[in-house]
Parts: structure tokens; C-alpha cells; sequence
């Protein structure tokens, strides 16, 4: 059945010996689908695989890490000898290509470009975990049906229950692994039978289900296999996709076990991890560790410490905590070459000895390892030894680096960027959550990083991977930090000066309906810094408010409303108030603009410096407030924007932010608007006024590590004991960070060297590295070596 019909014809003229394909045909336990979860194996078991997102370890709290052990260990403690637990850890070459740019300026195509070929060239890795279970039928009545026969319909009600049974395994086992994202495996949708065929070829991609029937099995070949001592090779398309293969085995087990111990074969080749574990009767292993106890005792053993061990294992198999059973871990890897061969062997070597255990390369036991990585070829399981539940959950500990979002799931329709983590894997980073294709999520992001840490540069290079998306970019910057790539993005660039007039003209911008609305609040909270105004100078002020929107638009100024405030029967506080903002007061050149207000956010990057207002509080959040009502009326458009405030913190450390920042957020997110927060310290977000909406808004952050950290200063951000540990050391050369996002997060690499000189000009900041005359010309940055 398994195997294509050899007519006399072919018999005739094929050689005798069988061909490699027909030969793995015949060793792969597969037949068919029972339902489109179910496959039926060769000698009656069934199985079922669900595939695990898994949890980042490397970020996760130490006590989550523990429980999904538990988890997996408590599950496996209780099955019956009929089941079969088979666990594949499968690593590939990362897709990490992304969309081309949509609407992006020169300078962010070529960003764009050099990180995608510094991608490609990292080859990242892709690791995905499956949990296979199986059932086996039961030996007496498996026996009295050869031998006696039974009906179909009796056949048919048999494996209906045998189903039942095994969804019902598999149900509560992902049940209890929900935190660790489990999906159930289908034959419709090609993954499954993808993994299968991967551990024939070392490459994953779906396989689609034939119109036509045809035995699983063969489905999954895919290639011939052809094995050569100590190495097999797998057949490609042609001869350039040749793969040399090698398959080892546990031979020796370490002396203890740790949940993740298997992590250290997380290797930079193609590779499948295969783990098996099938159930024995408490009463043979109750036995063996008996037997075992009893012959060190004998021998008069100087383990002590190893014969206690197993009396508590006794112990606990007794008392039903754990179970035991025959385990088989092998580990295969594909390389291109020989050369690439070696250097993946070495790396599992080097890896074992890491983990304290002892990994064989197989050569005369190749064949019968490489197939017992198959669910239902436990028979040809080589080197199968007796460990516990506790031990295989330990192996099996379903850990990974997150990977992001895919397309689909965010809001701008691509991820901004990939990044390397620690483990290089892929990591698709977002400002946004994840949701539906064009669900308008938050995207609000914190950056935290102290001087040097590579805050700035990091953060101009999201910037300019935004840009593919064709999103608004508005920065407001402190110190020039963001000049130089802003201009080189084709940005307009402006630093607000004291005593400069800025063009600003609040009462010509701002007079339909909404418009009076904002216009009398905001004038209202500038005037009330002295001290609350009376119902009388309340009433004026919406009075004039009303009557600036129906008067001349040459009209429409800032003296042009103050005059109204005289005949005001409040003995002219309200006038001498609104005189500090006129032309002749000491903040006239604010909003004494007069026509059309020249504040434009019409180029597709805008960028403000406000060194010189920073330390200014009335000055500053009397204008960035004009400014961020400015943006609101733009935003309405709904493109995609990116606004980013340096040293956040200081900029809306005022009662009026205080007051109105929340719901600003809230609107931003709805206007499609993600806002990125850039600070040194957490502690300066904790004493700003606008602290308090700031960590509530951000469900992103960005954390670059420094040993002037401290658990006490990064309490506000909840991190896991993982996380500070990260946040709290030395980063030294590397240019490391913490991503959260989502509830998960990654540790990546934001090492741009790749980018060569254009890193000078992401991190240039006022233009050090810039030729002369450079913010006059646009292209500066080709100049730049």
C-alpha cells in the first residue's frame, strides 16, 4: 500500500536492488488522514501534532519557565503505556525578506536596502517546536481481530472512540500549554505534512494535499535519501541543492536536568531535534529502580547521593508525581557541503558538552536513528533509555524567542523592521500590537536608554524603516540629535529659537465650530497660570473666542482679540494677562503670527528642535500644545504617523499635559498615530506630571541596558527577574536591547554596522560628519564615507 506497484515490466528492466525512495517510503509509518487531524499509522496507531509558539525564556519570569514544565510533566505523568509522546524542534533559514518600500525617500530605500542584504547574508534562524501524541492500539485486542476478524461497522466504532481518546489527550494538553500558544495541526493547511517531510529534507514548507489519493507516506518522501557512512545525502532539484547530512544520538544523559537544557542545540544550521517518549507500566519501573538500588548496595557504591536520588524517584513513582518510560533524543543537521557539515558537527559537540551529555555521530546506526525520528517508528529507536516525566518535560521545555508580527496582523500593513535577537532568530518588530489586517491598534512606545547606550541611533533607524510604510514622521528633538537623518530623509528641519517669531496664528487656524471649542480651552489654561479665571474673564474669553471666527480674517491676530478684553469689567486683568503673549510681551513672538498660519506638516518628515524652550515650562507647553492641536487637525486624514518626543518626560512635565494627555493618546491611536517616548530614565518619567499617562499609553518599550540601572528605578516598567537581570548589566560592545510588546518580549542586536557610512548619518546628529553646506543640500549624505 505503501509503495508504488513494480509491474513484471519494471522488474525486467529496474536493478534489483531497491531504490532509495522506495526503500524511505517503506520505513515512513504513515497511510492516511482518519479526519483532517487524525493521521492513521502503519500498525494501527493514530496520531495528532499541535504546534507551540512557545515562551521566551531568555525574558520570561523564572517561576513561568518552571510551570510550563510542570505543566508538560504533569500531563506526561498520567499517561497510560498506550501513548506515545514525540516532541520536533525544527530550525530553518528565516524568511526576513519585507515588503518593498512603499512611498519611501532615497535616503530610507538605501537603509532599507543595506539592512535587507545585511539580512540576508545573517541567514536568521527560524525555530518552531511540534508536540506529537500517539495512540497505539491495544495489544489483546489488536491480536483477537487479526485472528478472529470484526465487522466494519465494529472497526469503524472502534477507531471512532480510539479518536475521541486521542483528541481528548490532546485537547487537555494544550489546554494546559495555552500560555505557550499551541495550535492544533491540520492536513488542509499543509504545515503538517510539511514538518513530516521536513524530517526527510531539513526544509520546512507546507505541502498541499493532493486532489487524488495517495499514501501519506509517499506524500512525505519528497526525496530520496542515501546514506554514506557517517552522513547521509538528501537529493535536491538540482545539483547545488545537494544536502549533506549527519545524525547523532544521546548517548549519555547529564547528571541532572534543567527546564531549557536542550536550548544549547538551538544551532545556526538546519536541524530537527526529535525527542520520544513512550510510557512503561509503574510496576517494571518501580522494578528496575529497585533492582538498581539493590545492585549498588551490593556493590557497596560511593554514590550516595545517586542511590538516594533513585529511592526518591521510588519514592514519587508510587506516590503517582511521576511516571517513567523509554526516552530517545537524537539531533539531525543539513549543511550545504562537507565543509558546512563538519563545522554543524562540531557546533552539536561543543553543544552537548555544554549540557553535560554525551552526543554520538551515528554511522552504522545512522539509518535506524534517522528513521526513529519518525511518531510511530519508536521499533527502530536505537539508544532508548529509561529517564522520568520530570526528565522529558525538561528536554521538551517548549522555549523560544518570540518573532513579532506577521503582516497580517499589523496595522500599517508590514512589519517596520527585522532584527537579530540574541539567539539569531528573527525578530519582526512593530510599534504596534497585533490585531486584524487594518485594526487600528495602539502603537505608543517607550524608549529608554541612558547617554551612549545608542538610544538616538537605534531610534533613527526605526524612523527611517518606518518610511517604507509611506507613514508621517514628526519629530521633536532635543540637542539636534535627529538633524541629520531628518534632513536626509528630505525632512524640513526648524529649531525654535527665543524671541524668534515663529509665524504661529492660533486665531486664523482655529475658527470653525471645534475650533472654538480648543481655542477657548487652551486660551484658558495659558491665562489661568497665574491663578483661575473669574466667571466674568470666562465668559469674556468665549465671548471673543466667538467673535475672532466671524470677524475679518485680516483680522484674525492675536492684538486683534486682546483688544476686546478692554471694556472686560475685571479692572483689565484679563487684558494685562494676554499681554505677556502680544507682540510686545515677552512671549509676542509665539503667536503673533498675522494671515495664514505658517505651520505646515505638508513634507512627509518634519523635525523640531526645542533645545532652547526646554527649560522654559511656559514657553514650551504653550507651544508644543499649539503644535500637537496643529497635528491633530492633520491626523485626521488617518495616514499612517509616526510622532517621536525626545526626553518625553520634560517636555510634557506640565499640569496641562498632565490633565489632557491621556485622552491625546487615545486619540492619536484612533487618527492611526503611534507616538514614541525617548528618555534616559525611568525616574524622570516617575516625577514628570505626565508620568503617570505616559506608562499607562506605551505597550511597547524599547529598554537599552546599563549598570546604573537599579530593580528599585525599573519597578514602574513590571519587568520579569530575566528582564532585570538584562536591564541591570552592561551591554559593553554589544549594542543590545529589551523588546516588549504584546505581553512577550525579545532581546535583540542593534548593531548597524552592516549599514557602513550611513550610520554616521542616522547617529550624525547636528552634523559633525557632515560635508559643508550640507542642511542646504538634500543629498548630502551620498557624500558621506
Amino acid at each position: 500500500m505503501l509503495e508504488s506497484v513494480r509491474t513484471l515490466a519494471r522488474r525486467r528492466l529496474e536493478p534489483r536492488e531497491r531504490p532509495d525512495d522506495a526503500v524511505l517510503v517503506r520505513h515512513l509509518p504513515y497511510v492516511a488522514a482518519v479526519t483532517d487531524d487524525v493521521l492513521m499509522l502503519r500498525d494501527g496507531e493514530i496520531m495528532a501534532t499541535f504546534a507551540v509558539d512557545g515562551i521566551g525564556a531568555a525574558t520570561a519570569e523564572s517561576v513561568l519557565v518552571g510551570d510550563v514544565a510542570d505543566a508538560v510533566q504533569a500531563v506526561v505523568a498520567q499517561a497510560t503505556p498506550d501513548l506515545g509522546f514525540h516532541l520536533h524542534r525544527v530550525s530553518f533559514v528565516a524568511d526576513a525578506r519585507l515588503k518593498p518600500p512603499l512611498d519611501a525617500d532615497p535616503f530610507s530605500f538605501e537603509v532599507n536596502r543595506r539592512w535587507q542584504a545585511a539580512l540576508a547574508a545573517m541567514e536568521l534562524r527560524e525555530r518552531r517546536s511540534f508536540l506529537t501524541v500517539v495512540l497505539r492500539p491495544q495489544k489483546l485486542l489488536g491480536l483477537s481481530t487479526r485472528l478472529f476478524g470484526a465487522g466494519a461497522a465494529a472497526q469503524r466504532d472502534h477507531l471512532a472512540r480510539r479518536v475521541e481518546r486521542l483528541n481528548e489527550t490532546v485537547s487537555y494538553l494544550m489546554e494546559t500549554l495555552a500560555v505557550a500558544g499551541p495550535e492544533r495541526l491540520t492536513v488542509d493547511d499543509g504545515r503538517w505534512l510539511g514538518l513530516l517531510r521536513t524530517l526527510v529534507t531539513g526544509r520546512f514548507e507546507p505541502i498541499p494535499l493532493p486532489q487524488t489519493f495517495e499514501p501519506v507516506a509517499n506524500l512525505v518522501a519528497g526525496s530520496s535519501v542515501r546514506f554514506e557512512g557517517d552522513r547521509f545525502l538528501v537529493p535536491g532539484a538540482s545539483t547545488e541543492d545537494m544536502r549533506f547530512g549527519a545524525v547523532f544520538s544521546l548517548k549519555a544523559y547529564p547528571a541532572a536536568t534543567t527546564p531549557g537544557i536542550f536550548d544549547h542545540f538551538d544551532l545556526d544550521f538546519d536541524s530537527v531535534v526529535t525527542h520520544s517518549f513512550t510510557p512503561i507500566e509503574q510496576f517494571e519501573a518501580l522494578a528496575r529502580i529497585r533492582r538498581t538500588v539493590r545492585q549498588m548496595g551490593a556493590a557497596d557504591d560511593a554514590a550516595a547521593s545517586l542511590r538516594g536520588q533513585l529511592i526518591d524517584a521510588a519514592d514519587d513513582l508510587a506516590s503517582g508525581r511521576i511516571s517513567f518510560g523509554l526516552h530517545h533524543a537524537s539531533i539531525a543537521v543539513f549543511a550545504r557541503d562537507e565543509e558546512e557539515l563538519d563545522e554543524a558537527a562540531a557546533q552539536v559537540r561543543a553543544s552537548g558538552q555544554r549540557a553535560g551529555c554525551v552526543l554520538v555521530r551515528e554511522d552504522i546506526g545512522a539509518r535506524s536513528t534517522w528513521f526513529a525520528q519518525h511518531p510511530g517508528n519508536q521499533g527502530y529507536r536505537a539508544r532508548a533509555a529509561m529517564v522520568s516525566s520530570r526528565n522529558f518535560a525538561h528536554f521538551t521545555a517548549l522555549h523560544a524567542a518570540p518573532g513579532g508580527l506577521d503582516a497580517d496582523r499589523t496595522p500599517w500593513g508590514e512589519a517596520v523592521t527585522v532584527l537579530p535577537t540574541v539567539s539569531s532568530s528573527a525578530y519582526r518588530f512593530n510599534f504596534h500590537l497585533g490585531g486584524k489586517a487594518g485594526e487600528r491598534t495602539v502603537g505608543h512606545t517607550l524608549v529608554l536608554g541612558q547617554t551612549g547606550s545608542g538610544k538616538t541611533l537605534g531610534t533613527a533607524f526605526l524612523i527611517a524603516q518606518a518610511r517604507r510604510t509611506g507613514c508621517r514622521v514628526i519629530v521633536f528633538d532635543k540637542d539636534r540629535g535627529l538633524e541629520m537623518p531628518v534632513r536626509a530623509m528630505g525632512g524640513a528641519y526648524s529649531a525654535v529659537r527665543l524671541g524668534e517669531a515663529t509665524g504661529f496664528n492660533p486665531f486664523a487656524a482655529e475658527t470653525d465650530d471645534r475650533g472654538r471649542t480648543w481655542l477657548a480651552d487652551w486660551l484658558a489654561a495659558m491665562l489661568s497660570r497665574e491663578g483661575p479665571l473669574t466667571a466674568i474673564q470666562s465668559q469674556a474669553l468665549t465671548q471673543a473666542v466667538a467673535a475672532n471666527a466671524e470677524t475679518d480674517p485680516g483680522l484674525r491676530t492675536l492684538a486683534s482679540f486682546r483688544r476686546q478684553f478692554r471694556s472686560v469689567d475685571d479692572d483689565g486683568a484679563l487684558f494685562d494677562r494676554m499681554g505677556d503673549w502680544d507682540q510686545d510681551g515677552s512671549f509676542g513672538w509665539l503667536f503673533s503670527g498675522a494671515g495664514v498660519d505658517t505651520l505646515s506638516f505638508e513634507q512627509p518628515v518634519t523635525g523640531f528642535d526645542l533645545t532652547e524652550i526646554f527649560d522654559t515650562s511656559a514657553v514650551r507647553t504653550a507651544w508644543l500644545s499649539y503644535v500637537f492641536r496643529r497635528i491633530e487637525r492633520t491626523v485626521e486624514d488617518s495616514r499612517p504617523t509616526l510622532i517621536v518626543l525626545d526626553e518625553a518626560w520634560k517636555l510634557l512635565d506640565d499640569p496641562y499635559f498632565e490633565r489632557r494627555l491621556k485622552d491625546w493618546m487615545l486619540t492619536m491611536r484612533k487618527k492611526n498615530v503611534a507616538v514614541v517616548l525617548l528618555t534616559q530614565r525611568v525616574a524622570h518619567i516617575r516625577e514628570s506630571k505626565a508620568g503617570g499617562s505616559i506608562l499607562e499609553s506605551a505597550v511597547t518599550t524599547i529598554l537599552y541596558p546599563n549598570s546604573r540601572n537599579t530593580a528599585e528605578e525599573l519597578a514602574p516598567l513590571a519587568l520579569s527577574d530575566r528582564e532585570l537581570d538584562f536591564a541591570c548589566v552592561s551591554a559593553l560592545e554589544a549594542r543590545l536591547a529589551l523588546i516588549r510588546s504584546g505581553g512577550a518580549s525579545a532581546i535583540v542586536d542593534m548593531d548597524l554596522r552592516a549599514l557602513g557610512p550611513l550610520v554616521k548619518v542616522l547617529g550624525g546628529g547636528a552634523g559633525e560628519w557632515a560635508p559643508e553646506g550640507w542642511r542646504e543640500r538634500p543629498e548630502f549624505w551620498k557624500e558621506i564615507a
